[in-house]
């Protein structure tokens, strides 16, 4: 018994030597190893050329590494700010998996021309500069048109491949089992690929097969409905927690806003009326001690940073990150940079720039309202002060007129500085014939409407303020009707009033419009009007629904009176932000008079087109002395 204990013994140790040998010999370098050891990023393709150094963004090497087998990670979401190093990070993932013959890999991206552009400059670069070339094979012997290296398809030593496709291409990628599977920009891709179903999970189902599947899904975000957010969710969703250089404390970096004592702040000043941000008063106040850190300390709260999951992920194997540009190198982006970007917006008033700065800044999704409101929530919240009369801090008036079948209904409101605004009257213009006799009474009567109203300033009551802008939507005459079995053509009655009417502008919202408020389109037809423009509509709804939440005294904040009666507030609040079939959000009726909604947010264009969003106090200064004097 006893040298029988002995043989196992022996057997035993000689087994486990054997398997640590076999370990040692057999070890896979990590893909973050790899990159640092063979990356090379050549001038022109990088603001920091040269050998990766994960010292510059140690932040990044986490994700890199769920890549490797033994991470047991088979979903990587990335929600990500623009400039994030992201796509980066993922090239080395597949110049990791090229050079040990690891996995076939499939590349989704937006377009075939974006695919195009990412093989040339990326992928052929990849391969080019770090030790790859070798790994590619070459034109075929036995067939010398046959070639294994071109944009879209590559093959490489060992039997394995490499696709570049778009997300309209999945007839490209069914042919074969793919067992490393890219999607970027995944917010791009569309719902549903025609009688075929859901092309996220579409594409996913070509690895089902593979024994050490990996997909990593990367995108700036959209909305809370958008793919990335939703997989973000899906996931543990880690948030990368920055040490603070004096307290050590770890924390998220976050903007110094909504109300905040912390995050990343900074002075602006105004010169020749265009608001700055001061470089050098640029600070973040740690959220724990209240001590300033400068932007050459970040490096160090990269440094001493870890990424902190925060949610149980729907299956242990999927992980999600978020990344924003305040976790940047400096040398890619600065906080000078962010507060500039946040400056732009004017600090959160210009809801399109800022809409698109939570999205590509602070790679966060954009949440538009989605419950429905009642109106008399906010009925109950408006003030007692009269109609007609600008109360104290409005300034400036502008008018919007939406257009019906029998009648012109408007709005007016009031605006001072910092964009806030009060709703001081609102009405109709009855029609007898129709809105597109342009020969109508109610054109007429609006016509003088807009030629001689004037309201008084509740601070002196001896000054009367005019309607400065008018604008008035375009959207609705038809061109022509049937009467009768007979094709009847009109003039565009909207244009020809407009072009009669002083002050006055034609507006057609355009639901697709992201990038500014307020868009100048030429007119293409016969018509004494030439110009009209397109307003931002979703975006000015996006507007009203955070504006209309704010506490009083806010800059932006929006009043309303009592007086306006509860069917004003009941049409003011007629829609919501919901799925209107199925994976297309946007905002539908909830009542059928939404007018008090449209004509608000015609008067908003209209203040628009005055660039008020953009006035400095001087501006306001002058235009309050000019009126008192």
């Amino acid at each position: 018994m006893i040298i029988d204990k002995d043989i196992d013994s022996i057997a035993r140790e000689r087994l486990i030597n054997y398997i640590d040998r076999w370990k040692l010999d057999s070890h896979l370098e990590l893909p973050s190893e790899w990159a640092a050891r063979c990356r090379y990023l050549p001038q022109g393709v990088t603001a920091r050329p040269g050998k990766i150094d994960h010292s510059i963004a140690p932040h990044m090497v986490e994700i890199c590494d769920c890549a490797h087998p033994d991470s047991g990670i088979i979903q990587t979401s990335i929600m990500k700010s623009t400039q994030s190093l992201a796509t980066t990070t993922i090239e080395h993932v597949i110049g990791w998996a090229i050079e040990h013959g690891l996995h076939n890999i499939l590349y989704i991206i937006s377009s075939l021309s974006m695919a195009k552009q990412r093989s040339s400059a990326a992928i052929d670069v990849l391969i080019d500069n770090s030790g790859l070339a070798d790994k590619v094979k070459p034109i075929s012997n036995r067939m010398k048109r046959k070639t294994a290296d071109n944009t879209y398809w590559k093959e490489f030593s060992g039997g394995y491949r490499m696709m570049l496709t778009s997300w309209n291409s999945i007839a490209d990628a069914k042919s074969f089992s793919w067992d490393l599977i890219i999607m970027d920009e995944l917010d791009e891709a569309p719902y549903e690929l025609a009688n075929q179903g859901d092309p996220e999970h579409l594409f996913s189902m070509r690895g089902i097969t593979a024994r050490n599947l990996k997909i990593f899904k990367l995108s700036t975000p959209t909305t809370t409905q958008g793919r990335i957010y939703k997989n973000f969710l899906a996931g543990d969703q880690r948030y990368y927690n920055c040490q603070c250089p004096i307290c050590g404390e770890l924390q998220v970096l976050t903007m110094m806003y909504g109300g905040r004592d912390y995050g990343l702040f900074g002075r602006s000043e105004v010169k020749d009326n265009i608001t700055q941000i001061i470089p050098e008063s640029v600070r973040y106040i740690c959220k724990f001690c209240k001590k300033e850190i400068y932007e050459y300390q970040k490096q160090d709260m990269l440094n001493g940073g870890k990424w902190i999951p925060t949610a149980r992920p729907i299956n242990p194997a999927y992980r999600s990150y978020h990344i924003s540009n305040l976790m940047s190198p400096i040398a890619f982006f600065s906080w000078v940079k962010v507060m500039q970007n946040f400056c732009e917006t004017d600090f959160g008033q210009k809801i399109t720039s800022f809409k698109s700065f939570i999205i590509n800044i602070l790679g966060e999704a954009w949440e538009a309202r989605t419950e429905k409101r009642s109106y008399l929530d906010l009925y109950n919240k408006a003030e007692d002060y009269p109609l007609g009369i600008l109360p104290e801090g409005a300034l400036i008036v502008t008018m919007g007129t939406d257009v019906q079948k029998m009648y012109l209904q408007y709005t007016c409101v009031a605006w001072g500085r910092d964009m806030q605004s009060w709703v001081i009257d609102e009405g109709k213009f009855h029609a007898i014939n129709g809105t597109k006799d342009k020969n109508d009474r109610c054109w007429q009567d609006w016509h003088n409407f807009i030629a001689t109203k004037k309201y008084k300033l509740k601070k002196r009551e001896t000054v009367e303020v005019i309607i400065s802008r008018v604008a008035i939507d375009s959207g609705y005459n038809p061109d022509s009707e049937k009467i009768d079995g007979t094709d009847i053509t009109y003039e565009h009655t909207v244009y020809e009033m407009v072009a009669r009417t002083p002050r006055t502008i034609a507006c057609r919202g355009n639901a697709k419009l992201r990038d500014t408020i307020l868009k100048e389109e030429r007119v293409k037809r016969q018509s004494p009007l030439k110009v009209r423009y397109d307003h931002a509509v979703n975006e000015l709804k996006d507007e009203i629904f955070v504006k209309v939440d704010l506490p009083a005294g806010a800059p932006g904040e929006m009043h309303f009176t009592k007086q306006l009666g509860e069917e004003f507030f009941r049409g003011f609040l007629s829609e919501v932000y919901a799925e209107t079939e199925p994976g297309k959000w946007s905002y539908r009726k909830i009542y059928e008079r939404n007018e008090p909604l449209d004509t608000w947010i015609l008067a908003r264009a209209a203040a628009e087109h005055l660039n008020l969003s953009s006035w400095t106090e001087q501006i306001w200064n002058d235009v309050e002395m000019s009126l008192l004097k």
